[in-house]
C-alpha cells in the first residue's frame, strides 16, 4: 500500500515544515527581542493549544518543556502524513478516471476473416460513462517455458512485441460500441534472443528458445496494453489485459482460444456479457 516515494515525499515535507517554522521563529526572536518569545508558547499559539496560565515555562521545567515540544512535533508530523496520504487518495480516486474498458476473457481463433490466415480475435468495448479519445494499443506475445537444464527444471519468461495487429490507434472510442482486436494467427515474431519465432496457435508448440534445451511445459498468452484519454476529465488512463492462448505439457497440447467466431453484435450493446458470446 505504501511505496518508497510516499515516505520520501512525506519525510521531505515534514523536514521542510519544521525548518520553515524554526526559521520563522528565529527571525521573530531577532526582530522582536523585547517580546521574549518562547518556543513552547510559539508552538502552542500556532497550533491553538491553550496551556495553563499558571504553568511555568522556564528553565526549571526543562523536562516538561521538552515533552511538550515532542508531543507537538509528533502531532504536526502526524498531520503532515495524513495530509499527504489523503491528498494522494483524493488525487487517485477523483482526478484519475475510473475507466471501465472491458475485453472478452477468452479469445477466438477464427479463419472467417481470411481463409488462408487465421486471426486471434479479442472483443473490446467501452462501458465507461464517457467517450475515450486517442486510444492506443500495444500487444506482446508472452511465452513462459519450463525447461530441463542438466536434469533440473528452469523457468524462463519471454516477451515478443507484435506489430501486425489492428487496431493500433482508435481516435474516438464511443460508449458501448464493440471492437475486435485482431492478431494474425500465423506469423513470425521475435526479440533479442529469438529472431524468428513462429507463432501459430492451434498447432503443437515445438519451438524452444535456446538450442539444446528442451521445454517440457510451455504457456503462451497475449498481453494487451490500452492507453488513452477520458474525454470528460481530460485525464489519462492505462488498462492492461492478458488473454490465455495455449499450453503444452509434454506431448499434451491445449488450446485456450475458442475455435470459431464471435457472435455478430450491433453497433451499440447494453450488456458486457455480450462480449463473451461465440458461434
Amino acid at each position: 500500500m505504501f511505496q518508497k516515494d510516499f515516505f520520501k515525499i512525506t519525510g521531505f515535507y515534514t523536514v521542510a515544515i519544521i525548518a520553515m517554522f524554526y526559521l520563522c521563529w528565529i527571525m521573530l526572536v531577532a526582530a522582536l527581542p523585547e517580546a521574549h518569545l518562547n518556543l513552547v508558547q510559539t508552538l502552542s499559539t500556532a497550533f491553538g493549544i491553550n496551556l495553563p496560565d499558571d504553568m511555568p515555562i522556564t528553565a526549571q521545567t526543562e523536562a516538561k518543556t521538552a515533552a511538550i515540544i515532542l508531543i507537538i512535533a509528533i502531532m504536526s508530523i502526524g498531520l503532515v502524513v495524513l495530509n499527504v496520504f489523503f491528498s494522494a487518495i483524493i488525487t487517485a480516486r477523483f482526478i484519475r478516471p475510473r475507466v471501465k474498458l472491458l475485453t472478452s476473457a477468452r479469445g477466438v481463433l477464427s479463419a472467417t476473416w481470411n481463409a488462408e490466415t487465421p486471426y486471434v480475435l479479442v472483443r473490446m468495448s467501452n462501458f465507461y460513462n464517457a467517450d475515450l479519445v486517442d486510444v492506443k494499443l500495444d500487444a506482446v506475445l508472452a511465452v513462459e517455458e519450463t525447461r530441463l537444464i542438466d536434469g533440473k527444471e528452469d523457468q524462463f519468461r519471454s516477451y515478443m512485441p507484435i506489430e501486425s495487429f489492428t487496431p493500433r490507434h482508435i481516435l474516438v472510442m464511443s460508449q458501448k460500441m464493440p471492437w475486435s482486436i485482431a492478431v494474425p494467427g500465423d506469423m513470425y515474431v521475435g526479440n533479442s534472443l529469438n529472431k524468428n519465432y513462429h507463432f501459430r496457435p492451434g498447432k503443437p508448440v515445438t519451438h524452444s528458445f535456446s538450442p539444446g534445451r528442451k521445454a517440457v511445459k510451455i504457456k503462451r498468452s497475449l498481453q494487451i496494453l490500452i492507453q488513452g484519454t477520458d474525454a470528460r476529465s481530460y485525464s489519462s488512463f492505462v488498462v492492461s489485459r492478458e488473454i490465455p492462448i495455449d499450453t503444452q505439457d509434454g506431448e499434451t497440447y491445449t488450446l485456450h482460444l475458442h475455435k470459431g467466431a464471435f457472435k455478430s453484435l450491433p453497433l451499440h450493446i447494453e450488456d458486457a456479457g455480450e462480449l463473451e458470446q461465440y458461434v
